[in-house]
């Protein structure tokens, strides 16, 4: 008898299969939970998760004295379509949805979206990106400057 013999007759022996399907199938249903909780809160959470990333962006704008201000935007909206999409796959047990003015409010940047359910109007070609207006600079920081990179920090 060889070696993978002996491993396969105490594979079934310990019913290994039955076992590794069974951890399989909590496994799938824990990270469904997780799912649906982090969909729930990120429902819950829409006004407050934007105002951070608002205040994020604002942050990185004003240290970077509006050097990045374009792909702080994209990223703000990127955001706000991440959030969107997670809390679209809540659990609906039963619940009533959310009035509509308890919706999240787009980030300033984002274009308008158009009203749920409403017909969404033909294009010819790719969908063009939103257009980022230009932000003027902040005014100079009132704090000293940052001190200047270490060597060893990564480009």
């Amino acid at each position: 008898m060889t070696f993978l013999d002996k491993l396969k007759r105490k594979a079934e022996e310990l019913d290994l299969h039955r076992k590794a399907d069974q951890l399989a199938d909590a496994a799938a249903k824990a990270a469904q939970q997780a799912r649906d909780k982090a969909a729930e809160l990120a429902d819950q959470h829409r006004d407050k998760i934007g105002d951070v990333v608002d205040k994020a962006g604002a942050a990185i704008d004003e240290r970077t004295q509006g050097k990045y201000a374009g792909r702080v935007a994209k990223a703000k909206v990127q955001v706000a379509k991440g959030v969107d999409k997670l809390a679209e796959q809540r659990p609906h047990r039963g619940a009533p949805l959310p009035p509509q003015d308890a919706a999240p409010r787009p980030p300033q940047d984002a274009p308008p979206r158009p009203p749920q359910g409403a017909p969404s109007s033909p294009t010819s070609g790719p969908p063009t990106p939103p257009s980022v207006p230009p932000v003027s600079p902040p005014p100079p920081p009132a704090s000293p400057p940052l001190p200047p990179p270490s060597p060893y920090d990564t480009p």
